[in-house]
């Protein structure tokens, strides 16, 4: 031992840098030392798993297609027609309108359990069909709401008391609820008919949730 130097307590341990450090650590002092993580390999995206993925059909309607989102709106078209007795009444011309559907109208009343079943069909086999251009599953449901609209109408027209059955409300009721359901779906057929999404206030925000949710 030198003079002058004081003896050590212990041996002297050199150390040496861990180099078990997790990926995290690591990126961190890479970033610190200026240096850039390296990049993860992406694996490219084929042609057939890009070709699989549901994008909805949301191109351009055709012509074909726009026929087809207008007619689905016979269905609630159909449902208000009596409700609009009184506007027949008083505006004759308004009749034309009650002939639109044809001979649809006695086919959908022939049995009890036919709207349910075309209801069934609608929602089914247009709606929750990702293979139809989205632009026909929007309005088809859009058209179930509005004739779900139109039924509760009429049902609260069947619960009416007698008191104001046989009076002047009860007309004022039906003309007011033939009116606001014949104008939104007069509405709906015009924007099928140009190609665009009718926006129907609280109603198309659910549609697009329903129709989109079947994606």
């Amino acid at each position: 031992m030198a003079p002058g130097k004081p003896a050590a307590d212990g041996p002297v341990y050199a150390l040496r840098p861990h180099t078990s450090l997790s990926p995290g650590l690591r990126s961190i002092q890479q970033q610190r030392a200026g240096r850039k993580p390296p990049r993860q390999a992406v694996t490219p995206v084929k042609a057939a798993d890009a070709a699989s993925v549901p994008t909805g059909n949301r191109g351009p309607p055709s012509l074909l297609v726009r026929l087809a989102s207008a007619f689905l709106y016979i269905v609630p078209w159909i449902d208000i027609l009596t409700l609009g007795r009184e506007v027949y009444h008083f505006f004759p011309t308004s009749l034309l309108l009650y002939l639109v559907p044809g001979p649809l109208a006695p086919l959908y009343y022939s049995g009890q359990f036919v709207p349910l079943i075309v209801f069934f069909l609608l929602f089914l086999a247009i709606v929750k069909n990702n293979k139809l251009h989205h632009f026909v599953r929007f309005n088809c449901m859009q058209g179930v709401m509005l004739d779900i609209v139109s039924m509760l109408f009429t049902l609260l027209r069947a619960y009416v008391p007698a008191e104001v059955r046989w009076s002047f409300i009860l007309d004022i009721y039906d003309m007011f609820s033939w009116n606001i359901c014949m104008c939104t779906i007069l509405y709906c057929v015009f924007f099928s008919l140009a190609g665009k999404y009718a926006d129907v206030p609280y109603i198309s925000e659910s549609v697009y949730l329903q129709v989109d949710a079947s994606l």
